[in-house]
């Protein structure tokens, strides 16, 4: 299971990669800065409301770790614009409490690129809804003999932005018309150095299923509709073109704009990688 990455790279920087435009990206930009600065608002007055660290400045140069806290990522998909989705599918026929279930309990944050073609929801949705998450790298747990969880940071060697796979989809509140763009993760297994660190959890030796530059165009390109081709897509990252290391216990509780949050830690063990 994925459910930490992290983006350095601006919302400009993003755009002129993916060859996108910005409009939509501002204006979340502008919204999620009121909701900053409501929660910041709230807890000087003393209010028990944790500021979530998980807010997403999109316009300016910082680190983001979206995880449980309903973060919302940058997306790339069939549209003229970049994208502001929810991490956390919501299918378009989920019932309001179904959906707010989903939330809950983090249930459509990753999907399996074994089961993609058969099972609900993805098979609805990989045909013509599916997205790129562009990322920096991405956070998986190690666990140590103790039972411990040691987090390592996962970047590729020759390239700063790169991209991982997903499925989006629109949801339309039934009562209020209210709208939720949102996206699910795609996983597969685990090439060498990968199993080494994502050794344990519920769903071990799996990792975000990243695409080369050259098979980034043919994942957004609607005419690649077939099984066939789509599956031949979901290919296992190569490990030579990837680095890892430790990173500091509980990094998604403290500032996620500093940049010490994917800084080696030493003392920490390294797997030999």
């Amino acid at each position: 299971m994925c459910f930490f990455t992290s983006l350095s790279a601006n919302a400009a920087a993003v755009a002129k990669r993916y060859g996108k435009q910005l409009d939509i990206i501002e204006a979340a930009r502008q919204v999620l800065a009121e909701q900053e600065q409501d929660a910041r608002a709230r807890q000087d007055a003393g209010s028990e409301h944790r500021m979530s660290v998980y807010d997403v400045r999109l316009a300016e140069e910082i680190y983001v770790i979206p995880a449980y806290a309903e973060p919302h990522c940058v997306i790339v998909s069939g549209s003229e614009e970049l994208q502001v989705m929810q991490w956390g599918l919501i299918p378009r026929t989920a019932k309001p409490g179904d959906a707010q279930r989903y939330d809950r309990e983090n249930l459509f944050k990753n999907a399996r690129a074994e089961t993609l073609f058969e099972k609900w929801p993805w098979r609805m949705l990989w045909q013509h809804n599916r997205c790129i998450i562009p990322v920096t790298g991405f956070y998986e747990p190690h666990r140590l003999p103790n039972g411990k969880a040691q987090y390592y940071y996962t970047t590729l060697k020759d390239q700063e932005l790169f991209s991982i796979a997903g499925l989006w989809d629109e949801w339309t509140h039934p009562q209020t018309g209210e709208k939720v763009l949102s996206f699910v993760l795609i996983t597969t297994e685990a090439n060498a150095m990968m199993r080494k660190i994502h050794n344990g959890g519920g769903n071990p030796f799996r990792m975000p299923k990243i695409l080369t530059q050259e098979q980034e165009k043919r994942w957004l390109d609607p005419s690649i509709a077939s099984e066939e081709a789509v599956a031949a897509l979901l290919t296992v990252y190569p490990e030579k073109e990837m680095t890892a290391w430790p990173v500091r216990p509980k990094f998604n509780y403290g500032d996620p704009y500093d940049e010490g949050i994917i800084e080696p830690v030493a003392e920490m063990q390294t797997l030999g990688l």
